[in-house]
């Protein structure tokens, strides 16, 4: 995945339709028309902080939010997470994924791969037998992935093998070692290469545009709900430049910044 070409106009001719759709279709970026009294090109910066309260107004007006029938919506999908995880090239989808998480989904499959949840040690269920199905099917495995926090892979269960281990990293914590970048409500972002050692985006369904005030992140593919030029609490030094090795967009710290 990570060899396919490039293009930065392509890139930004994406990021452009995905504003476009939000203006037109989705009413928190409809309003700031209204608010503003004119066209705009460029959607205000929406912070992550605002999203779920946000959330009613964050659906396209053809297809508003159920809150009632659906899930959270910041679940996100499984290509992302299998495509974050194949940005890190130690991941090919050829090892069963048990993803470290508080709660259950209702996932399957991972590309050719079987998807499980480890309930951490801090989720609440009803039956413990679901929490020991988990660990057993983890342990049946000869050659699992395991995916979590620093802290839930530190207490995670015992394995009679070796497991491959997937640590997630924040956008506030790019310094720290880990692999898959990931955000509560963005969702999965990218990989760290274990090659060139660059926190590579997800480029075909992420776009960040750099301003003064920080990076603004939107998801291209991402329609319910729409998140176009969002902002992150801590991060306003972050940049985006292009991989020497593999010519394609990295989160990197700016050079700017003190």
């Amino acid at each position: 995945m990570i060899g396919r070409a490039f293009s930065q106009r392509a890139w930004e001719r994406g990021y452009r339709t995905a504003v476009a759709r939000a203006f037109g279709t989705v009413p928190h970026y409809r309003e700031m028309w209204a608010e503003a009294g004119a066209r705009k090109q460029e959607p205000a910066p929406t912070p992550a902080t605002r999203l779920e309260a946000l959330l009613g107004r964050l659906h396209p007006l053809g297809a508003p939010y159920d809150r009632r029938r659906e899930e959270p919506p910041w679940i996100g999908e499984p290509a992302e997470l299998l495509e974050a995880l194949r940005l890190t090239g130690a991941y090919r989808g050829e090892r069963p994924l048990f993803e470290v998480r508080g709660a259950l989904l209702d996932w399957r499959r991972l590309g050719r791969a079987r998807y499980h949840v480890l309930l951490d040690a801090d989720a609440e269920v009803a039956d413990p037998g679901v929490r020991e199905a988990g660990l057993r099917a983890f342990r049946a495995e000869p050659e699992p992935a395991l995916l979590g926090d620093p802290g839930q892979l530190t207490d995670s269960p015992e394995h009679p093998g070796r497991p491959r281990r997937f640590l997630r990293i924040p956008l506030a914590g790019l310094d720290a070692h880990g692999h898959v970048l990931h955000d509560r409500l963005l969702g999965y972002l990218g990989g760290h290469h274990r090659g060139c050692r660059r926190i590579h985006l997800n480029w075909r369904r992420v776009h960040v545009r750099e301003t003064p005030e920080g990076p603004l992140f939107t998801l291209l593919r991402r329609r319910r709900p729409t998140l176009v030029g969002i902002s992150v609490p801590g991060i306003a030094p972050l940049a985006v430049e292009l991989c020497r090795e593999h010519g394609t967009p990295v989160l990197t710290a700016s050079r700017t910044a003190s």
